[in-house]
C-alpha cells in the first residue's frame, strides 16, 4: 500500500509539472499572438493616422486654391489692363515718368 500511495503522489506531481509546463507554453503562444495583434493594430493605427493627414494636407491646399482663386483673377485682369494700354496713354506714362525722373535727378 505504501508503494501505491508513493506512485499515486509521483503521479499526481508528474502530472501537475505537465500541466504547468503546458501552461506556461499556452501562456508564451498567448504573448505571441498579442504582441503580432499589438503590432497590427499600431499599424493599422498609423496607417490610418497617415490617410487622415493626407486628407488633412490635400483639404488645406484645395481650400487655398479656392481661396486664392479671386486674387489671382484680379491680378490677371490687373495684368491684361496694363498690357493693353493703347499707345498714347503709354507714350503719356512714359513721359511722365522719365519727365519726374529728370526733373528730381537734375540730368538734362
Amino acid at each position: 500500500m505504501a508503494l501505491e500511495a508513493i506512485k499515486s503522489i509521483k503521479d499526481a506531481e508528474q502530472k501537475a509539472a505537465d500541466k504547468i509546463t503546458m501552461t506556461i507554453e499556452g501562456s508564451k503562444d498567448i504573448l505571441k499572438k498579442s504582441e503580432v495583434e499589438g503590432e497590427a493594430q499600431y499599424k493599422n493605427v498609423l496607417d490610418a493616422a497617415r490617410a487622415e493627414t493626407k486628407k488633412i494636407i490635400e483639404n488645406a491646399k484645395e481650400e487655398g486654391r479656392i481661396s486664392s482663386e479671386p486674387i489671382f483673377e484680379s491680378g490677371k485682369i490687373e495684368v491684361e489692363s496694363i498690357l493693353n494700354l493703347d499707345s498714347e496713354r503709354f507714350n503719356m506714362a512714359v513721359s511722365t515718368v522719365v519727365e519726374r525722373i529728370v526733373k528730381n535727378n537734375g540730368n538734362s
